[in-house]
């Protein structure tokens, strides 16, 4: 079991500006602080927009903090076939 004080996750606006790069640096410095404070588990749902700005996100400071995960969290069950 995961300690739920490990994990955070995303959920944001599927259309962006051109332009996001406060944004991104905003959001950079926002997950360096959840780590510093001990987060480990980074939940996204895959979707275009937000969701994506913070995986590429995650996936770059995971340079610099190997410990870190992205964790894919679908928003719904896949269809049965």
């Amino acid at each position: 079991m995961v300690d739920k004080m490990k994990v955070a996750c995303f959920s944001g606006h599927r259309n962006l500006p051109q332009d996001c790069t406060e944004l991104q640096a905003n959001l950079e410095k926002a997950i360096i602080t959840l780590i510093e404070r001990g987060v480990v588990f980074f939940g996204n749902g895959g979707a275009v927009g937000f969701d994506a700005l913070a995986a590429t996100t995650v996936l770059k400071l995971k340079e610099d903090y190997p410990h870190i995960r992205l964790v894919m969290v679908l928003p719904c069950p896949p269809e049965q076939q």
